[in-house]
C-alpha cells in the first residue's frame, strides 16, 4: 500500500534484526536525509550570502536560537524521550485502539496549553531573553533592538513545530521514519525561497525574514498531520484527557529529560552569549561551524539514534543480551563514521568553510575565522554521537533522571570552558570548550550505563575503536601533507568543490581500506543492511 506522500507499506515496517536492523531503516532514510541536509546547506548558503557576517545575521540567528530551545524542550527532545516508548508500550500490549487515540488526543491538548504559554510569555521576555543569550549585542547601536524584534516576530514558529514534533512522534512509533525525515526540507526551502526572492532586494529585510520562519513551520505540521490521520488518529484536542493519568505520565517523564535532550541547543545558547561579545560575526562564526558539524551528525547519528529508541525498548522486554549486542554495534558503527569526519574537519577546517560558505557577502576573512572555530569544534561531534545513543538507551530503560544530571554538570562544564577560553582564543575557544565538554559527557553516561545495565562483550567495541583511531592517525597525515593544495579554496566555486572532491574521495577510500584491513567489519554490517532493503524492495 502506498500513502499519498509515495512511501511504501514495507518501508515502514520494523525488521527486527538489532544494530543491523537500525542501520537497515537509517539506509532507507538516506536519500530523504540527503536532500534534507542539501536543502538544509542551501538555507545557510543563502542566508550568509544574502546577509554576510554582520548585524543582520547575528541577530537573526539569535532571534531563532531562543525559540529553536524551547522547541528541542517540548518538542523533539524530552516530548520524543516520553511519549514515543508509551505510546510504542501501548501498540506492543495491543492497546493501540482507543487508548492509544486518546493519549495523542490528551497530549495535544496538554501540549497546546503549556505552549500558548510559553509563547505569550516568550514574546513578553523578549528584551530580558535576548539580553541574557547575546549581552554583547549592546555594543553596537541598534543591533540589541534588532534582535529583540525579530523573536518576538518569530516565537509563534515554537507552537507549530512542536505540534509537527507531536505528529513526528507518532509516526516514529508506528516505525514511520521517512515523512518526518522530510518534514525540514519543506522548512529550508521556505527560508531560501523568501530570502532568495524577497530579503535580497529589500531594505528592511526583518518581516520577510519572519514570514520565512513561519510559513516553515506551519508546513512541518500539515504535511505530517495528514499522514497522522491516516493513521486513525484525531488532532482535535481532548481537554478532559490532558489531565488523565497517561498524559500525566508523560508530562512527569519530560520533566528530568528536559535539561538533558535540550542540553545541545543550550550549549548554543551559552555560545551565543560568548559569541555576541567577539565583534559583529562572532555569532555566525559559531553558527556556521556547529552547523558544519551538524551535517555529520544529523545524516548519520540522528537516523540511527531515532530508530534505536523504539528498537532497544522491545528488545528490553524480550531479549536484553539482545540489546546489549544492538547498542554495542551502533556505537561502533557511530564512531567508524564521526571519527574520519572529525579528523577531516579538523586538518582541513578552513578550506571546507570556504567551499561551503565562502562567496557574496561572507568574506575570506570570514572564511579564515569560521575555519579555525570549525577546527575547534570537529572533534565534539564524536563525543555528542556516543552520548546520543547512550541517553536514547537509558530512554529506552524509561529512565531520564540519570542522564539529567550529567548534562546539568555538561551545561556548567561548557559554560567555564568557555569563560577560560572565549576571551583568549575567541570563538575557536568557545569550539574548543564544546569539544571538551561533548567528550566528557560521553564518558560519563558509558561509566553510568556500564554500572547500572552493563554492555556485555565490551571488549569488542574497544578493539573497534582502536583500529578506527589507528586509521585516522593515517588519515590526518595524508591530509596534513595535502592541505597546501587546498589552500587557494576560500569561495564557493566548482574548481574548489573539484579540488575537494579530488582529496576527500581517496581519503574515504584510505580510510575504509584501512579498518578493513586491521580487520574492521563495519563496513560489512552497512553494506548487508542496504542489501536486505534491496531485497525487500
Amino acid at each position: 500500500m502506498v500513502d499519498p506522500y509515495g512511501f511504501t507499506e514495507a518501508e515502514s515496517e520494523p525488521d527486527g534484526r538489532g544494530a543491523s536492523g537500525i542501520v537497515h531503516h537509517a539506509s532507507r532514510m538516506a536519500l530523504v536525509t540527503l536532500v534534507s541536509r542539501v536543502t538544509g546547506y542551501l538555507r545557510d548558503k543563502t542566508l550568509s550570502y544574502v546577509l554576510g557576517a554582520g548585524v543582520m545575521y547575528d541577530a537573526f540567528i539569535t532571534a531563532t536560537r531562543i525559540p529553536s530551545t524551547f522547541r528541542m524542550l517540548l518538542g523533539e527532545g524530552a516530548l520524543h524521550a516520553a511519549f514515543i516508548p508509551t505510546l510504542a508500550r501501548l501498540r506492543a500490549e495491543g492497546r493501540d485502539g482507543d487508548e492509544a487515540r486518546d493519549l495523542v488526543r490528551g497530549v495535544l491538548a496538554a501540549l497546546l496549553l503549556i505552549l500558548a504559554t510559553v509563547v505569550s510569555l516568550g514574546i513578553l521576555a523578549s528584551p530580558w531573553l535576548v539580553r541574557a543569550f547575546a549581552l554583547g549585542f549592546a555594543e553596537t547601536p541598534g543591533k540589541l533592538q534588532l534582535a529583540v524584534l525579530l523573536n518576538r516576530l518569530v516565537f509563534p514558529y515554537l507552537m507549530l513545530v512542536s505540534l509537527a514534533a507531536l505528529c513526528q512522534g507518532v509516526l516514529n512509533s508506528h516505525d514511520k521514519f521517512l515523512l518526518p525525515a522530510a518534514a525540514p526540507v519543506l522548512y529550508n526551502l521556505s527560508v531560501v525561497g523568501v530570502v532568495w526572492l524577497l530579503v535580497r532586494h529589500s531594505r528592511n529585510p526583518v518581516p520577510y525574514l519572519a514570514v520565512a520562519v513561519l510559513l516553515g513551520g506551519l508546513l512541518q505540521f500539515v504535511v505530517q498531520a495528514r499522514s497522522v490521520r491516516r493513521l486513525g488518529y484525531s488532532l482535535r484536542p481532548a481537554w478532559r484527557l490532558a489531565t488523565s493519568p497517561q498524559v500525566r505520565k508523560v508530562l512527569l517523564l519530560m520533566l528530568p529529560g528536559i535539561p538533558m535532550l535540550g542540553v545541545n541547543q543550550l550549549n548554543q545558547l551559552v555560545s551565543n552569549f560568548f559569541a555576541s561579545f567577539a565583534g559583529n560575526g562572532g555569532v555566525v562564526y559559531t553558527f556556521a561551524s556547529y552547523r558544519v558539524t551538524e551535517l555529520v551528525f544529523g545524516a548519520i547519528v540522528v537516523q540511527l539514534t531515532t530508530v534505536l529508541l523504539p528498537t532497544l525498548s522491545r528488545h528490553l522486554t524480550e531479549d536484553t543480551e539482545k540489546a546489549r549486542v544492538t547498542l554495542l554495534e551502533t556505537l561502533a558503527i557511530v564512531s567508524y563514521v564521526t571519527l574520519p569526519a572529525a579528523t577531516v574537519m579538523a586538518i582541513l577546517g578552513q578550506p571546507v568553510i570556504g567551499l561551503l560558505f565562502g562567496g557574496g557577502r561572507f568574506s575570506q576573512q570570514d572564511v579564515v575565522i569560521t575555519g579555525a572555530t570549525l577546527a575547534a569544534y570537529a572533534f565534539g561531534v564524536v563525543g555528542t554521537g556516543h552520548a546520543k545513543v547512550l541517553a536514547n538507551a537509558f530512554f529506552a530503560h524509561q529512565d531520564t533522571r540519570t542522564p539529567m544530571f550529567g548534562s546539568l554538570l555538561l551545561l556548567c562544564a561548557f559554560t567555564v570552558g568557555c569563560a577560560l577560553l572565549a576571551g583568549r582564543l575567541g570563538t575557536p575557544g568557545i569550539g574548543l570548550a564544546n569539544t571538551i565538554a561533548m567528550l566528557s559527557y560521553a564518558v560519563f553516561l558509558t561509566v553510568l550505563y556500564a554500572r547500572r545495565h552493563g554492555f556485555g562483550r565490551v571488549g569488542k567495541l574497544v578493539t573497534a575503536g582502536g583500529r578506527q583511531l589507528v586509521a585516522c592517525a593515517v588519515l590526518a597525515g595524508a591530509l596534513l601533507w595535502v592541505r597546501p593544495w587546498l589552500a587557494p579554496v576560500l569561495t564557493t566555486s566548482v574548481s574548489g568543490a573539484a579540488r575537494m572532491a579530488a582529496v576527500l574521495a581517496p581519503a574515504a577510500l584510505l580510510y575504509v581500506a584501512l579498518v578493513a584491513v586491521l580487520g574492521g567489519s563495519e563496513l560489512k554490517t552497512l553494506r548487508g543492511a542496504v542489501r536486505r532493503r534491496k531485497g525487500l524492495q
